[in-house]
């Protein structure tokens, strides 16, 4: 059992959930997902345009975990919560994203219960799961930490999410809820879309149908203290469809946004060309 003197060095150590702490304010969380700008500039970019987290895709790009260790470290040192997209959910993927400093993993494609505990069974310390004890970590300012303090405080931080993709995960949402050291779902909508036969339609009631069922279970599981969260991916180009989820959950769990970062800077660029290029009368 952790001292108090020792948990108090490892909540020192620790670097602050900033996304974590503006989801328990009752507040709209919001992260960028890096992919085109990989680098240590991000997470200063993306904490000047107000985002609360960075997320780190290695699903649906090239990068690699000394890439992505450094994004962590540019999010962590600009205040910000860096977490990370897994390509699969085995320990060589959660175990090692998590030791090189990210403090949230989001798994793709977790269908069923025992899918849940496999993510859980890597990402959290005993006595919640098994991940390996690690020193060093850069979550804890790579300080030297008592090992029975950082373990506990490492799991109080590091937030387990896992991500609902298609019909058979909503219909098993609530067992997938039911697993202990799960903290939050993130709707991959687009495939979600493309589960229930209705590709690229995501204005579809459907979809809303399946959000409403969703935060239903998420307001089940939220009880003794537990807040579990809905995040919403694949939303960028359809604020419409964002407004609509965010207002219309009487559960008031739905307060996750985010947004991959090459649609924003591809925008921005356009519009600045657009000017540039028409500035002659």
């Amino acid at each position: 059992m952790a001292s108090q003197e020792d948990l108090v060095i490892a909540r020192n150590a620790i670097f602050p959930n900033t996304f974590k702490a503006t989801l328990s304010a009752g507040k709209i969380a919001t992260s960028v997902m890096a992919r085109a700008v990989t680098n240590h500039t991000i997470g200063q970019i993306a904490a000047n345009a107000g985002f609360h987290a960075v997320m780190v895709d290695m699903e649906h790009s090239a990068v690699g975990l000394e890439t992505a260790s450094g994004v962590f470290a540019s999010a962590l040192n600009a205040g910000l919560t860096p977490l990370v997209r897994v390509p699969a959910a085995g320990a060589e993927w959660i175990s090692r994203t998590l030791d090189a400093g990210a403090l949230g993993v989001i798994v793709p494609h977790v269908n069923t219960a025992a899918e849940a505990r496999a993510v859980v069974k890597y990402s959290k310390f005993s006595p919640l799961g098994e991940r390996s004890i690690s020193g060093g970590m850069p979550i804890f300012r790579l300080r030297s930490v008592p090992n029975v303090a950082s373990s506990l405080v490492a799991n109080e931080n590091t937030l387990v999410i896992c991500m609902i993709e298609t019909e058979e995960a909503v219909n098993n949402v609530d067992d997938i809820l039911a697993v202990e050291g799960v903290d939050m779902l993130h709707v991959g909508t687009n495939d979600l879309a493309d589960s229930l036969g209705i590709t690229g339609d995501l204005g579809n009631e459907k979809i809303f149908a399946a959000y409403a069922r969703i935060s239903a279970a998420a307001a089940r599981a939220s009880a003794n203290g537990r807040k579990v969260y809905i995040g919403m991916g694949g939303l960028q180009g359809r604020p419409e469809v964002l407004r609509r989820l965010v207002n219309e959950d009487k559960n008031k769990l739905i307060r996750w946004i985010s947004t991959a970062d090459f649609p924003l800077y591809t925008q921005a660029l356009e519009e600045c060309a657009t000017t540039m290029n028409n500035l002659l009368e």
